[in-house]
């Protein structure tokens, strides 16, 4: 009589795939409550963003020049409205290395530039010439400008300096109101 303990050998190998199958199943289950992971559930990746300020603009600049000598400033520009700008710089007097002032009123009605230097010499256009500036594109410009100091305010006697120049580059403005 044959042993029931004998099986066939196909039935067997059944048995066994149908085992490794079921470990299969339950092993990609075990990840998530509700069954394996697909790629709409699949953990996102880290994301890292990062925020940078603008770049600050660069500081609003200008150069004068009065006869042989030319002057360098650090300038605040005010926008006064109707495209009238005031600019009033600092810089450094390459002569005596003491402070310079430089400034400057771009304005339709009374244009305007004069220097202030460190011994107290205040630089101002000539009254007999006449005074054309140019302001385009943020830059207010003006050349052949015939300098005097020590202008008599009644006689309008004064002592030349020289031909000079001027030219502003204004990054950034100041609000003012017009006065």
């Amino acid at each position: 009589m044959p042993s029931r303990c004998r099986r066939a050998p196909g039935r067997l190998l059944g048995a066994l795939l149908a085992v490794a199958g079921a470990a299969a199943v339950a092993s990609a289950c075990a990840d998530t409550a509700d069954g394996p992971l697909v790629s709409e559930e699949a953990v996102p990746e880290e994301v890292v963003t990062t925020t940078t300020a603008p770049p600050e603009p660069p500081r609003s600049e200008g150069t004068a020049k009065v006869g042989d000598v030319q002057y360098e400033f650090t300038v605040t520009c005010y926008d006064r409205g109707a495209g009238e700008v005031r600019a009033v710089g600092v810089g450094d007097d390459p002569n005596s290395g003491g402070q310079v002032q430089l400034f400057v009123e771009a304005s339709f009605v009374e244009p305007y530039v004069g220097l202030t230097l460190a011994d107290g010499t205040e630089i101002d256009p000539s009254l007999d010439s006449p005074l054309d500036f140019y302001v385009q594109d943020d830059v207010i410009r003006a050349s052949a400008i015939r300098f005097v100091k020590d202008l008599d305010p009644e006689t309008f006697e004064a002592t030349e300096v020289g031909f000079g120049e001027f030219e502003i580059h204004c990054y950034s403005y100041e609000r003012e109101s017009p006065s």
